[in-house]
């Protein structure tokens, strides 16, 4: 370019035309970088979405889990301030309101006002729709439960770094929303019969590394896991008939392991 505009001075054409000639140069200069940018810009967006895990890219799910949505969202325009305690997953924790799990859990912490923000198959991409759109707003809980991702490792086999990262991301948008809230984030309980299943062990990955999520101050990790298995690692179906959901008993054991330690952290010094 500058080799055709000292072509074009020394043919000694009057500066008037110049100015002209370089300002048509630079619109179409501009021009071209717009269109450019334009007709990459689509594909530059899908390859970083591709990029993007599943399990990281925020996801609504079916019609009756949203009608779920919308009701857990009155809720909370109806209790608000008033509520104390959160519990945020997947099915196993949907279940602490069947009829069975639902006392327990009111004689294990009566006088509590709890919001159960489970739903049944999802995964951490679901919870993290959830959050960003309305479930944990105008609320401030003492504490809010977290238990996801059986459901990324059991659906679709998803890396445990990479349930783990969006475990993560669940946790920092808690803190963002409630900063006077103690998170509870437990390890992801255990499934199939006995400790050779590959999704028990593709979970125990996840759960190895969750602890390195925790800071002590307003995230606390705890693994309950063994309170539901017997002295070799096995898992009875009296405890979770499906091997992966509790039965009564299961929540029972679940509440009885979950309330000293919940309270231990509830009552502890603030850390500065």
């Amino acid at each position: 370019m500058a080799l055709f505009w000292q072509a074009i001075s020394a043919a000694m054409i009057p500066n008037r035309v110049m100015t002209t000639l370089r300002s048509m140069t630079n619109f179409l200069r501009k021009l071209l970088s717009g269109f450019m940018a334009a007709s990459l810009w689509p594909a530059f967006s899908m390859r970083a979405a591709a990029d993007v895990p599943q399990a990281l890219q925020p996801e609504r799910s079916s019609e009756w889990w949203h009608a779920r949505h919308e009701a857990k969202l009155r809720e909370i325009s109806e209790n608000g301030k008033k509520i104390d305690l959160v519990f945020l997953g997947d099915s196993i924790t949907q279940g602490l309101e069947n009829p069975g799990a639902s006392k327990i859990v009111s004689g294990t912490f009566p006088g509590t006002t709890i919001l159960n923000l489970g739903y049944n198959a999802d995964k951490t991409e679901n919870v993290l729709w959830r959050l960003r759109n309305g479930e944990i707003d105008g609320i401030s809980p003492k504490a809010v439960v977290v238990m996801i991702g059986t459901n990324n490792t059991g659906h679709r086999k998803d890396p445990p770094e990479v349930t783990t990262q969006a475990i993560k991301v669940i946790l920092d948008d808690i803190k963002s929303k409630l900063p006077d809230s103690k998170i509870v984030l437990l390890s992801i309980f255990p499934r199939g019969a006995n400790p050779s299943n590959p999704l028990r062990q593709l979970n125990e990955k996840v759960n190895g590394q969750l602890p390195t999520l925790a800071d002590g101050k307003t995230i606390f990790h705890l693994d309950l896991n063994a309170a539901f298995l017997n002295e070799n690692g096995d898992l009875s179906q009296a405890i979770m008939p499906d091997l992966l959901h509790p039965s009564d008993k299961g929540y029972e054991v679940w509440m009885k392991s979950l309330k000293p330690e919940l309270e231990k952290i509830l009552t502890a010094p603030s850390s500065t």
